[in-house]
C-alpha cells in the first residue's frame, strides 16, 4: 500500500494512497468465501455456491464492503506511520474499486495549523480589581447567624411571614366539611399543604380567628381540598418564629472561628474576597486568551471547532443529567447554537495559542506541581491528599489528563505575568468567555478540557462585585437560578459566600454540582 501526504494549505492534509491489484483482488476473495460459507443459496449445499453465482448476487454488496475495509485499513496506517493527528471528520474520494486492479482514493483531513504569535507578552489585560465593603460582610454574618437560628415560642405579637403558625382550621363546601385540622402548623412563608391559607392568618394574634373563601391550587398537597373553592375557618393556637441569635464573642467561637466577633468578620471578609480574587483571576486569564486572540490572526479549521463544539455540548448535556435531566432532552435553537459555535471558535483558537505559547516557553508540570495543587484541593475539602489522590487518579489515563489542565492552568498564568494589566474596564464588545480553573474531574479528556475551560457556557464578566443575591432564596430557588447557567462566572465567591452564611448542604451541593 503506497501513500502520500500533500498538504493543503495550512490546516488540512490529502492522504493519497494506492491499494496494488494483488492486495484487492485478496481482499474480494475473502468476502467471497465468507459469504459463501454463510449464505444459503437454492440449489446449493451450504458453502459450495460458485464464486460466479455469488458474484452475480452480491457484487455491489461486495464491492461496497472490500472498499469500506480498505479504505479503513489505509486511513489507520497513515494516521500511524506519518504522524497525522486529525481533528474532525475526513472526507474521503474514491475510484470505483475493481478485483484486480489497483486501488486508488484519497482522504482530506484537517489538522491543527502551524500558527506563529506576533507577539504573546506585553498585552494589555484587564483584571478587575476587587473590594469587598462593609455592608457586603454585614450580610455574611447575618445570614451564618440565620444558620444558627432556632425555633422560639412567641406571644408578645401576631403572626407574621415566617413564622410557624399552629391553626385549627376547617375547610367547608357549603355544609359539608372537606377538611378538619384541630391542630395543624402552617408555614406562613408558602404552606404547600393548605396553600393560601396564610393569607387569613398572617396578623392574628393567639386565640385570633378568621374565615374566607379560599380558591386552592391544583398542586396543593393536601387532596381533599386541591383544585377547589372551600370556605376556609383558621385559628391560631400558638406562633413560632425563627430566633437568629446577636453575634457576641462567645457565638463566634461557637461558630469556629477566632478571635471573637471582629475575628469572625475579619475571616468572613477574607473569605469572599479570596473567592472573589479567585473568580477574577479566571477571567483575566480568559481576557488575557482574548487579547491575544484579537493580536494575531490565523484561521482555524473548521473540524477543529466542529470537534470544540460537540465537547461544549456534551458538556451542557452532562451538566443537564447533573441537575436530574434526561441529557437527550436538552436541545439548542438556532440562536443558541450560533452562540456555542462563537465560544468553540473562542475554545479552538485560545487552545492552539495555549499549546504555542507552552512550546515557546517550554513549560512543563512536574510531578511537585500535582502535589501541590492536590494539597490545596485538599485543604479546601477538609480531605486527606492520600484519598483524593485515589479518587482522582482511579481511572486510567487521569493522572495524564489532570496533568495537563495544571500545564494548561500554568499557561494562563504566565500569559498573566507577561500581560500589562489594569484594572480599568475596556469597551463592552471585548468581553469574552469566562475560563474555568482546573476542577478535580476524574478523567477529564483534553479536548472537552479545552471547550470547558475556554468556553464555559453562560459565563458572566466576573467583576470585584459578583450577585450573591440569588442565596437569598430558598435552596430550591439557588438551584433554579444556578440552572440557568446565568451564574457560571461567580461561582468561586456564590461558594464561599454560602460556606460563610447560612451553609446549607442543598445550596452547596448545588453550588459544587455547577462547577464540577
Amino acid at each position: 500500500m503506497k501513500t502520500d501526504i500533500v498538504p493543503v494549505g495550512n490546516s488540512q492534509k490529502k492522504l493519497q494512497i494506492v491499494v496494488p491489484a494483488a492486495a484487492v483482488t485478496a481482499e474480494f476473495d475473502q468476502v467471497y468465501r465468507r459469504i459463501g460459507r454463510t449464505t444459503r443459496m437454492q440449489g446449493f449445499r451450504p458453502g459450495k455456491a460458485p464464486r460466479r453465482v455469488l458474484e452475480m448476487r452480491f457484487k455491489d454488496q461486495v464491492s461496497d464492503e472490500v472498499a469500506g475495509n480498505l479504505i479503513q485499513r489505509g486511513y489507520t496506517d497513515a494516521l500511524k506511520n506519518h504522524g497525522v493527528e486529525p481533528v474532525g471528520r475526513p472526507a474521503v474520494e474514491s475510484d470505483p474499486i475493481v478485483s484486480a486492479k489497483d486501488f486508488e482514493f484519497s482522504i482530506t483531513v484537517d489538522v491543527k495549523p502551524e500558527i506563529e504569535l506576533a507577539t504573546y507578552k506585553g498585552v494589555d489585560v484587564y483584571f478587575p480589581a476587587v473590594e469587598v465593603s462593609d455592608e457586603e460582610v454585614d450580610q455574611l454574618v447575618e445570614r451564618r447567624l440565620e444558620g444558627s437560628a432556632k425555633l422560639a415560642e412567641v406571644t408578645d405579637r401576631p403572626v407574621q411571614v415566617g413564622d410557624l403558625a399552629l391553626v385549627e382550621l376547617a375547610a367547608k363546601d357549603g355544609d359539608d366539611v372537606v377538611a378538619s385540622e384541630p391542630g395543624t402548623m402552617l408555614r406562613t412563608a408558602g404552606d404547600p399543604y393548605y396553600p393560601g391559607v396564610e393569607a387569613i392568618v398572617v396578623g392574628l394574634d393567639i386565640g385570633g380567628e378568621n374565615t374566607a373563601e379560599i380558591t386552592f391550587p391544583e398542586d396543593a398537597k393536601t387532596e381533599a381540598i386541591a383544585g377547589k373553592t372551600l370556605n376556609v375557618t383558621a385559628k391560631v393556637l400558638s406562633i413560632q418564629a425563627n430566633e437568629v441569635p446577636v453575634l457576641n464573642d462567645e457565638l463566634a467561637e461557637e461558630l469556629g472561628f477566632e478571635g471573637g466577633a471582629d475575628g469572625m468578620r475579619t475571616a468572613l471578609r477574607a473569605q469572599l474576597h479570596d473567592a472573589r480574587e479567585a473568580a477574577a483571576r479566571n477571567q483575566a486569564r480568559a481576557n488575557a486568551l482574548q487579547a491575544l486572540i484579537d493580536a494575531n490572526e490565523f484561521d482555524v479549521p473548521g473540524g477543529l471547532i466542529d470537534q470544540q463544539l460537540e465537547a461544549l455540548i456534551q458538556e451542557l448535556r452532562l451538566q443537564a443529567a447533573y441537575r436530574g435531566q434526561d441529557p437527550r432532552s436538552v436541545t439548542f435553537n438556532d440562536a443558541q447554537m450560533a452562540d456555542l459555535r462563537i465560544r468553540a471558535r473562542f475554545a479552538a483558537k485560545g487552545a492552539l495559542i495555549l499549546e504555542y505559547v507552552t512550546k515557546a516557553e517550554t513549560l512543563e508540570v512536574a510531578d511537585s506541581d500535582v502535589d501541590t495543587r492536590l494539597q490545596e484541593l485538599a485543604d479546601e475539602r477538609g480531605q486527606s491528599v492520600e484519598a483524593l489522590r485515589g479518587y482522582l487518579m482511579r481511572e486510567e489515563g487521569a493522572e495524564a489528563d489532570f496533568k495537563a489542565r495544571l500545564l494548561e492552568e500554568k499557561c494562563l498564568d504566565f500569559l498573566l505575568e507577561s500581560a500589562n494589566l489594569t484594572d480599568v474596564a475596556p469597551e463592552p464588545a471585548a468581553a469574552a468567555p469566562a475560563v474555568e480553573e482546573a476542577k478535580p474531574k476524574k478523567a477529564a479528556k483534553a479536548k472537552k478540557a479545552a471547550a470547558k475551560t475556554e468556553a464555559a457556557p453562560k459565563a458572566e464578566a466576573v467583576s470585584g462585585d459578583a450577585d450573591l443575591s440569588v442565596l437569598k432564596g430558598s435552596v430550591s430557588a439557588v438551584k433554579e437560578a444556578l440552572a440557568s447557567g446565568d451564574h457560571d462566572g461567580s461561582l468561586d465567591a456564590l461558594l464561599a459566600a454560602e460556606e460563610a452564611g447560612k451553609g446549607r448542604k442543598g445550596a452547596l451541593a448545588a453550588i459544587k454540582g455547577r462547577m464540577s
